[in-house]
């Protein structure tokens, strides 16, 4: 599913210990008595393998004092650890001709190396020792604290990035989705150490941790590697799911002033959560309204009316309450107009559904885009881990052959149970 937020803008039967052959081809799964989850992937078409290290804790597991925590403990995850103190295990895999990196987002917490496949035992030792012994110097938070603060500050200067949190607060008003990536530089400045500790403590545990490797790698060898190195950490007590249930029916819209020249609009509507078949349908119907410029909202809204610069769709998948969205820029005077022409669309999807020609060709095009996005081994391992740790592989390994089996009645019932034009929020950023 997209997880791309805006376009301006993985059967579990675990074996313990052990190993055991998954539904998706190639796919290997391994649970350690401790909780760590393993998925492994061998394919010796390219001599280079990636190394992910999901956790599930993000901005959604943080309060109002933590604003932006999981961000930093990203951060200054890189600072040192036991084996690899300082910047020893960047400078490495460099010195390999590797990758390493890491990102946040509301949900999880994702570190990856993509090396050589002789580096691929020290990058398991490394990305291991990363999330189960880190130093958390104190001068290294002192430094990353203004590395964050700045990061948070051209995150405000950035109208796109500032629409989709605007939009996110607008959309979820109970549920923790709402919370932002970023987080609160004043947060960030005034955090003590020892807070950021207990908040690692809580969330990086075990039972939290999903390992996916990709590529060319002995198996066995891979195998007794992750045991040594990830089984030695000790289970903790899983932290409470935050709430991700958007229960709230209230939708308003909202709109800010910036430096801009345009007016940025982010429309949505609340959608199903992951655990729902709905998912399937709602990437069919998003992407008949608005994925490229054979879209309907491209070829009326762009083409035909000439109302705006860019537009388009998607749905957000969640592991909780997920959402459509609908990004356009446009002339500011243009407003009312392009939201009614908006809706008009909409509308129209509802009450008639797509043509089966419409509806194959947007089947197509998905099956081949999601394809496409698995032909690197760091994808591959990406994706892997992204849906075993929301606990959803199923939705992985099932993909292409549900949206297959999406009709032209599937789109209509997904839009008259999800969409209305008192469902619809619409956020917007206008000039000054």
């Amino acid at each position: 599913m997209e997880i791309n937020i805006i376009t301006i803008c993985i059967l579990l039967l675990f074996v313990c210990p052990g190993i055991n052959a998954g539904q998706h081809k190639g796919v290997e799964r391994m649970k350690l008595s401790n909780g760590v989850t393993a998925v492994l992937k061998k394919d010796t078409s390219v001599p280079v393998v990636s190394v992910n290290v999901w956790v599930k804790t993000g901005s959604i597991n943080e309060n109002q004092n933590q604003a932006g925590l999981s961000h930093f403990i990203e951060h200054l995850m890189f600072k040192g650890s036991k084996n690899y103190t300082g910047d020893l295990m960047t400078r490495s895999v460099e010195k390999m001709g590797g990758l390493i990196n890491a990102a946040t987002s509301k949900e999880y917490t994702c570190y990856y190396i993509d090396i050589q496949k002789d580096g691929c035992i020290e990058a398991i030792k490394m990305l291991a020792d990363t999330v189960s012994n880190p130093l958390f110097p104190s001068e290294e938070i002192e430094q990353e604290r203004k590395v964050v603060v700045e990061e948070i500050q051209r995150h405000k200067d950035s109208p796109q990035s500032m629409l989709f949190e605007y939009f996110m607060e607008t959309l979820y008003k109970n549920s923790d989705y709402k919370n932002s990536i970023i987080g609160s530089s004043n947060v960030i400045k005034n955090i003590p150490r020892e807070e950021i500790i207990s908040y690692y403590k809580k969330h990086y545990v075990p039972q939290n941790m999903f390992v996916s490797v990709v590529g060319d790698f002995d198996k066995e060898e891979v195998i007794k590697t992750i045991e040594n190195a990830f089984g030695k950490f000790e289970s903790g007590v899983i932290p409470e799911e935050p709430v991700i249930i958007e229960n709230s029916d209230a939708v308003s819209d909202f709109t800010a002033k910036d430096k801009t020249v345009h007016t940025y609009l982010l429309a949505g509507f609340k959608g199903p959560d992951m655990s729902s078949d709905d998912i399937y349908v709602a990437d069919v119907a998003l992407n008949i309204l608005g994925s490229g410029k054979s879209s309907r909202l491209y070829k009326i809204l762009k083409e035909e009316k000439n109302l705006v610069f860019a537009i388009s769709s998607s749905f957000m998948t969640l592991r909780g309450t997920g959402s459509a969205l609908i990004s356009a820029v446009f002339e500011p005077s243009k407003y009312d107009e392009t939201v009614k022409a908006m809706e008009t669309e909409l509308d129209k999807l509802t009450e008639y559904g797509p043509s089966e020609s419409e509806l194959n060709k947007i089947k197509t095009n998905i099956k081949s885009s999601w394809i496409f996005g698995l032909q690197t081994f760091s994808e591959q391992a990406g994706q892997l881990g992204y849906w075993h740790s929301q606990g959803h592989p199923d939705k992985f390994e099932n993909y292409l052959n549900s949206i297959d089996k999406v009709t032209v009645e599937d789109v209509k019932n997904f839009m008259k149970k999800y969409y209305s034009k008192e469902k619809l929020a619409k956020v917007s950023i206008c000039p000054k």
